[in-house]
């Protein structure tokens, strides 16, 4: 399983990912592996794949032999991926409904560049079992695979008006908090930033700098409440 988490920032979109890859009956683990690559860049966009580890390990490198740095527009990127995608589980799953089908989820993320005004940022989300038909986010973010925790954060954290720093805390602090309740997600995190110019992917160094800060802040909190509210 995963969390996938993308969300627009004031001067560009933040998508982040966990590692995990689970083997066996979701409602009780047997196995688990923490170096699934969940995020990776197609063109100037992002990709984000969540649900069965395996086919969705498949359809990532199939995908990533599509990708081009000419591919500088959402809307290129999302024709593509959808073409690829429907082709490959079609390929694969033949005359088996979508419905029924392994749940892959696939979240883009980029700009639609117009020539008379500024980029649009724009995240859509694909997933198999509606045959990948593209689904636009608005102002809310996009989480997918095991998104409960996420969401109720979501809710409480975030505004559209924050700031691209910000944004890569609580991307952080979304995945990180829900790994500390769900064993489903876990591993190392990822984190990418991706404006019109194109993707650039955080180093190690710069994501667990992130997490201190925010393990600080949240030590603060348990503080403040163990000393009543002072």
């Amino acid at each position: 399983m995963s969390l996938i988490v993308c969300m627009k920032a004031d001067r560009a979109i933040i998508l982040g990912a966990d590692s995990r890859g689970t083997i066996g009956d979701p409602r009780g683990l047997t196995a688990i592996n923490d170096s699934y690559l969940k995020i990776f860049p197609m063109g100037r966009c992002g990709i984000g794949i969540a649900g069965a580890s395996e086919i969705g390990t498949a359809l990532l490198d199939e995908l990533r032999k599509q990708g081009s740095d000419d591919l500088t527009d959402i809307d290129q990127t999302i024709s593509i991926v959808r073409n690829e995608s429907t082709q490959c589980f079609n390929n694969w799953f033949g005359n088996i409904p979508s419905i029924q089908r392994p749940g892959v989820l696939l979240t883009v993320a980029g700009y639609r560049r117009r020539t008379s005004a500024q980029p649009d940022p724009m995240i859509y989300l694909l997933n198999s079992q509606t045959n990948f038909a593209p689904q636009l986010f608005g102002h809310m973010p996009c989480m997918t695979g095991v998104p409960q925790y996420a969401v109720y954060l979501v809710h409480r954290y975030y505004d559209p008006t924050i700031s691209v720093e910000q944004a890569k805390c609580l991307v952080e602090y979304l995945i990180a908090e829900t790994a500390s309740q769900d064993p489903k997600v876990g591993g190392p995190i990822r984190i990418a930033e991706i404006t019109p110019e194109g993707y650039k992917e955080l180093n190690e160094s710069e994501v667990e700098t992130i997490h201190q800060r925010n393990e600080s802040l949240n030590q603060q909190l348990r503080q403040f409440f163990m000393r009543g509210g002072r």
